[in-house]
C-alpha cells in the first residue's frame, strides 16, 4: 500500500537507494534498538517510565545529538591509504559523514554549544475583543 506518491517514482527511489528493489529496515531496526539500549524508559521491563510526553522527547533529542555528534559508527568507516603498503581505518560520526561538522564533539562541547531558539510566532487572535467588555473597559478606565 502507497500512502503518498506514485508507484512508478517510489519503486525507482527504492531501486536507486537500495539497489535490489526490496524495502530494507535494518538502518531504522538498528536505530531503534540504540535508542532501547540507552533510554530505560524504551526498555521493554523497567522501572523507569517516561511519566510525561516532553521528558520523553527531550531525552531522545539528547539521545539523536550524541548518537550523530559524538558517537563514532563502524558502519560509516573508510579506508584511508596510508604510504606504499598501509592503510588505516577513518571511522567518522553521522555528522562528519554529512559534512555538518568539521570534528567528533565532546559532550562536554555538545552540551555547552548555544543554539538559538525556535524562531517565534506570534498567535492569532480569536477574533475582535467582546463589546461588552470593551464597555466595561472604558467605563472603569481600565
Amino acid at each position: 500500500m502507497i500512502v503518498q506518491g506514485q508507484q512508478t517514482m517510489i519503486e525507482k527511489i527504492i531501486k536507486a537507494t537500495q539497489g535490489k528493489g526490496m524495502i530494507n529496515t535494518a538502518y531504522i531496526e538498528r536505530l531503534n534498538a540504540t535508542f532501547r539500549q540507552r533510554l530505560a524508559c524504551l526498555f521493554r521491563r523497567t522501572r523507569h517510565l517516561a511519566r510525561h510526553q516532553r521528558t520523553l522527547q527531550a531525552s531522545m533529542y539528547v539521545l539523536g545529538s550524541v548518537y550523530n555528534y559524538c558517537d563514532f559508527h563502524k558502519s560509516l568507516r573508510l579506508r584511508l591509504s596510508v604510504g606504499r603498503h598501509g592503510f588505516r581505518w577513518v571511522q567518522p560520526t553521522p555528522a562528519l559523514a554529512a559534512h555538518l561538522t568539521d570534528h567528533r564533539w565532546s559532550l562536554d562541547e555538545l552540551f555547552t554549544t548555544k543554539t538559538p531558539p525556535p524562531p517565534w510566532i506570534k498567535k492569532q487572535g480569536r477574533g475582535r475583543f467582546p463589546t461588552r467588555l470593551l464597555l466595561r473597559r472604558s467605563r472603569y478606565g481600565v
